[in-house]
């Protein structure tokens, strides 16, 4: 289970490329949080071991050839949260040529219940605190998968028939014939959106390493010779390792050699706590999700006498990220590279934002689809559109064909990934982003994208966070309402005036509902169900 020699160049999976970085850096930091140190070297033995042990259970890789929907992998669900068991637990399953996926650790038992039927995992590994919520799924399935139990100080008792995760790395025994990874075997990163059932995204190791992974080393020796100059880098993935932001940015910190650094707090996003953090590991690369993230840090770093001083990149993906935001992290942290990107969980990174305007860069292998001549168009043929993203993309959809047809096509002679996503290219190749197609709001005639009249509104010095979305009108088809968190001295006709002055005047919101907090999920995303909840209050 360990790097082989035909996979040095090109092709290589994630574990020929950590193994061979663990010879060279084996006794540096690999996991730390919250006092527990691990090492390079460590990390591999405890991951070695848990590959063994889910060798002796599961089939690893399947024989025969595959559709793009399938997995050629077992799969194993991680239903952990941001602790060194997670990302222990990914890296004994590429050991054992299983296919990790994640597990919302915020769903419901129906939710859950969906997911495991979707998926079919030979194994399960998850945190002892979420047993209830696993127990009430599993009820009346015909065959659970083999369940590993994560202890912590919760109280919750483990589901029947569990084993302790630490009993699997003491005790687990090499099995007769080692499983040999490839770059071929997959990841599955489950994906909710913003309506309809989880699906999840297929990726070979040896496209997501370049692809969504950002991985520049072109070979396992490039990588190697770098590793050992870097004992700076240390990261700190913010958002839940179980969205594709922190878990990406975890192991593109390890691909250079460097050290991940999980917050003290698994539960809940402290910003004090964080800056702490920061500040005491010497923190050098920070990921966060856009002004969730973002605004309370901030607070959180203007209050402290003793700031961090190693900060040197800042990365954002997944939702939006204010000027304001863009104004306090340089004033923070003057000489810091400040990187907002666009993409998704089916593209990659399709764009990157670097200052605080609305607008990325696109990258080489960003379109933009006119739908309507279905011609692809970039900086030569600026345009609106469906953004589309070549080069290194996912397989398909587990278990549907259909999406995986649908959002994976042939255009023009190029293979693309064609999101929900909707954009405009110029020609100067800036890529403004719309919104996605399930928050457009049709009214009067009229296509509002929501996140262009959120990010207007965050702008405004009054606003903290704000959501926009349509309620149904007798007029107007549907209207556009934003909920806001806001201080009590800015009135409706202000924030209408303040988007009618960068916006045409139909995209300004009819109806501004006054909340103490947006509820959003972990990641960042927006709870759209507690949200139209709001509009209905509103409406009485």
């Amino acid at each position: 289970m360990t790097a082989t020699v035909e996979a040095q160049t090109g092709t290589f999976g994630y574990l020929a490329l950590w193994d061979a970085i663990a010879g060279v850096v084996g006794e540096r930091d690999c996991l730390v949080q919250n006092g527990r140190r691990q090492s390079w070297a460590q990390t591999r033995e405890r991951t070695l071991a848990l590959g063994w042990w889910l060798t002796a259970r599961t089939e690893g890789r399947r024989a025969g050839e595959h559709q793009p929907w399938e997995s050629p992998n077992d799969l194993v669900g991680v239903y952990v949260r941001n602790r060194p068991e997670f990302l222990e637990t990914v890296l004994g399953c590429y050991r054992a040529r299983c296919a990790p996926f994640n597990v919302n650790y915020r769903y419901r038992a129906a939710e859950l219940a969906y997911l495991l039927r979707d998926a079919a995992p030979a194994v399960l590994v998850y945190q002892q605190e979420f047993a209830p919520v696993l127990r009430e799924a599993l009820a009346g399935r015909p065959a659970a998968p083999v369940l590993v139990c994560v202890a912590d100080d919760s109280g919750e008792q483990p589901v029947a028939g569990s084993v302790d995760y630490e009993q699997v790395i003491a005790t687990a025994v090499a099995p007769p014939v080692e499983r040999v990874p490839s770059g071929d075997d997959v990841h599955v990163l489950y994906t909710g959106g913003t309506t309809g059932m989880p699906k999840g995204v297929i990726w070979r190791q040896r496209d997501a390493i370049p692809g969504p992974c950002g991985i520049a080393a072109g070979s396992i020796a490039q990588a190697v010779e770098g590793a050992p100059r870097r004992e700076w880098l240390r990261a700190l993935p913010a958002p839940p390792l179980m969205h594709g932001t922190a878990l990406w940015y975890a192991f593109n910190a390890w691909s250079s050699g460097g050290t991940v650094v999980l917050g003290d707090n698994p539960v809940h996003f402290d910003a004090a706590e964080m800056v702490g953090t920061l500040r005491r590991e010497r923190i050098s690369s920070l990921a966060i999700v856009g002004d969730v993230f973002a605004r309370p840090l901030l607070d959180a770093l203007a209050a402290t006498p003793d700031p961090p001083e190693h900060l040197r990149f800042v990365f954002s993906s997944g939702a939006v990220l204010s000027q304001r935001s863009w104004a306090g992290f340089r004033e923070h942290f003057p000489r810091a590279t400040i990187i907002n990107a666009l993409g998704s969980s089916e593209t990659g990174p399709q764009a990157n934002q670097t200052g605080g305007d609305a607008t990325f860069t696109a990258g080489p292998n960003t379109f933009v689809l006119d739908e309507k001549t279905g011609v692809l168009r970039d900086r030569t043929r600026p345009g609106q559109g469906l953004l589309a993203n070549g080069g290194f993309l996912p397989r398909g959809y587990l278990g549907d064909p259909e999406r995986t047809r649908m959002t994976f096509r042939t255009i023009g002679g190029r293979y693309l990934a064609v999101s929900g996503d909707r954009a405009e290219i110029d020609a100067d190749g800036a890529v403004t982003f719309l919104g996605r197609d399930a928050t457009v709001i049709n009214t009067g005639g009229e296509k509002v994208y929501a996140e262009e009249v959120e990010s207007v509104l965050l702008t405004h010095p009054g606003v903290a966070d704000t959501l926009v979305l349509g309620r149904p009108s007798e007029r107007w088809g549907s209207e556009v309402v934003a909920l806001l968190v806001a201080d009590g001295t800015v009135s409706d006709s202000d924030l209408a005036a303040a988007v009618k002055a960068q916006l045409a005047g139909y995209k300004a919101p009819k109806t501004f509902l006054r909340v103490e907090k947006i509820r959003r999920y972990d990641n960042g995303k927006p709870d759209y169900a507690w949200a139209r909840a709001q509009l209905e209050r509103g409406d009485e």
